[in-house]
């Protein structure tokens, strides 16, 4: 008898019903991590469920995924120090996808990419 290989599903994340960014321009540095089946950004304080626009995927696993826009162009990577454009928001909407992952503080991702270091004088 063979052994069955079982892959574990990739991590889930909350989209919106829209295709586009948010064009929102606020400042969220931090790092993604699977939480619960869920990717989180995590800062140096509470975890935040982001919402990234309708057709962005995840790949990977728990311990290593990638985040893919609409188009499959990885935008992000699991662990990876990065500045993300946005805002917050205090509700989800019927339309979203994964509502069981926005648990936390809600963050409409506006852009995203790998954060620069600290100017220092």
């Amino acid at each position: 008898m063979l052994a069955s290989c079982t892959t574990a599903p990739p991590p889930r994340i909350v989209t919106s019903d829209v295709a586009e960014l948010s064009g929102m321009e606020a400042l969220l540095r931090a790092s993604l991590r699977a939480d619960h089946g869920c990717v989180y950004a995590h800062t140096d304080g509470a975890p935040v469920a982001l919402v990234w626009p309708e057709g962005y995927t995840v790949s990977g696993d728990a311990d290593s995924f990638e985040i893919l826009d609409a188009e499959g162009e990885v935008v992000a990577l699991s662990g990876a120090a990065l500045d993300i454009g946005g805002g917050g928001v205090s509700s989800t909407e019927d339309a979203w996808v994964g509502l069981d992952c926005a648990t936390r503080s809600l963050w409409m991702v506006g852009g995203i990419r790998p954060s620069e270091p600290a100017a220092t004088d």
